[in-house]
């Protein structure tokens, strides 16, 4: 069956060409600078050369494409239970997941704003599990009241006893990124079982332009050898730490995706890698990102051309409403700024309940981006492109008698094609419906408090809790 997908396409073959060369060359002639002695070395062994300084790694294009040959396809992105299983690269869907690591929680009806804390992220995560609109679960905001050697183990802990989701973490250092092994291989039954069903990914993010912070970069080598996704989230800023250009950025994504795959499959060979950027222009009379810049979708469309060129897994969009949703009055209003989102070719997307340009969460926010991307999705379905579909038949058949509405195709086919009639929030009369301004917000904190007024039971056996507390305290006490 031959079939069509609603979908964005902004580089042309010779364009993904033209990056993917002028990529390869950065790496050989300009080369990365990685602040660590013992990932340099891995990859000197590898086979990087020293710059003529001696400062900056070169990898040539031998070492960068066998790089891309060697990680794993598909990349598995287990659930704890195995209701839940993501396998990338995807053919025909897009898996989403909240933002991540907000510093302050804001409640969108009352306005009233306030630091992160450990709970905070504990019902962000009984949301995420409960809401089937999201695929996984990426820490929402952080544990802000704990001493900065714990939060992020922290963060992994809450996380794990509380949704069945995959997780996707971070380590800021090789003894966070142990630490966040053995704690998630407690659900697996041992490392080796973790590295086959890994249920958390890890973001290590290259620093534009190409450059490797010492924590980040042996956190990643050291998930990596253990089996654990990485994402590249490249965050290369259009005039601040990459080129004005889109081009330029992209070109500059691409060379620092492909050196921290280098970076991966020398850490272990056929580790999972995910291809990433969340790169935006700048406002240049700020000096903040701007992730409501029009030029936005083409970035990550372009990264996800990229991405997709070498048969990599990508993970490239960030879909939600921010700061828009605060005066919708239903669901249809938000629909076409998350369409558009659907269509960028990336497997996996984050940033439901974001606001303030990702630097805070809401929780009625979380919910009204799950059911505006609930309808928006559909934008990126497949749709049927045979010759049943298109029905010659059908179309001679009306030019003589002016009716399709009667036709058995029409009768056939119509709720798959029309989404608005099995979809209420699509339909004529949602649409012009006169709802009060702020009523989809207002609707979403009633599906709040309705799921978290339900007993917060940690989602693991007593046995699990018992080992999660004992490895707790033991790094504690470290």
């Amino acid at each position: 069956m031959l079939m069509a997908r609603g979908r964005l396409e902004f580089l042309d073959k010779e364009e993904i060409a033209r990056i993917h060369g002028i990529s390869l060359r950065l790496l050989d002639e300009v080369g990365i600078l990685v602040h660590s002695r013992q990932v340099s070395e891995m990859l000197e062994k590898a086979g990087a050369r020293r710059s003529d300084d001696g400062k900056r790694l070169l990898l040539d294009e031998r070492m960068v494409m066998s790089a891309v040959s060697d990680a794993k396809r598909p990349v598995i992105l287990a659930s704890r239970d195995g209701k839940n299983d993501i396998s990338i690269p995807s053919p025909d869907r897009m898996y989403v997941t909240n933002g991540g690591e907000g510093v302050f929680v804001k409640n969108l009806v009352t306005e009233e704003s306030r630091s992160a804390t450990s709970d905070d992220l504990r019902d962000f995560a009984i949301l995420v599990n409960e809401l089937p609109q999201v695929d996984f679960f990426w820490p929402m905001v952080g544990a802000l009241e704990q001493p900065v050697r714990l939060k992020g183990i922290t963060e992994h802990k809450v996380s794990m006893m509380h949704t069945t989701k995959h997780i996707q973490a971070m380590a800021t250092g090789t003894e966070e990124a142990r630490w966040m092994i053995e704690m998630a291989s407690i659900f697996t039954g041992g490392e080796e079982a973790l590295a086959e069903r890994p249920i958390f990914s890890a973001v290590e993010c290259p620093i534009s332009p190409l450059t490797f912070e010492k924590g980040l970069v042996e956190g990643q080598v050291e998930l990596s050898r253990g089996g654990i996704p990485i994402v590249a989230m490249a965050a290369s800023v259009t005039g601040l730490s990459s080129p004005v250009t889109i081009s330029g950025t992209l070109t500059q994504v691409n060379a620092e995706n492909l050196a921290s795959l280098v970076i991966s499959q020398a850490a272990k060979n056929g580790s999972p890698f995910i291809y990433s950027t969340d790169s935006s222009p700048a406002d240049l009379k700020t000096g903040s990102i701007d992730y409501g810049a029009l030029e936005v979708p083409l970035i990550r469309v372009g990264a996800g051309q990229m991405g997709r060129s070498y048969g990599l897994p990508t993970m490239v969009i960030g879909v939600g409403l921010e700061n828009l949703a605060h005066g919708m009055s239903n669901v249809w209003e938000g629909v076409p700024h998350i369409s558009i989102q659907s269509m960028v070719p990336s497997d996996l997307a984050s940033g439901f309940g974001g606001i303030d340009m990702a630097t805070g969460a809401s929780f009625e926010q979380l919910v009204a981006d799950a059911w505006v991307w609930d309808v928006a999705k559909e934008s990126a379905r497949e749709f049927d492109t045979d010759d049943d579909a298109i029905s010659f038949d059908t179309i001679r058949d009306a030019a003589k008698d002016g009716n399709f509405i009667g036709k058995r195709h029409t009768m056939a086919r119509f709720r798959k094609e029309i989404i608005s009639s099995t979809r209420p929030e699509a339909s004529i009369e949602h649409r012009m419906r006169e709802d009060k301004r702020g009523s989809l917000i207002r609707r979403a904190s009633e599906e709040v408090k309705r799921i978290l007024s339900k007993p917060k039971t940690p989602l693991v056996t007593e046995e699990e809790l018992s080992k999660l507390d004992g490895f707790f305290r033991k790094i504690q006490n470290s």
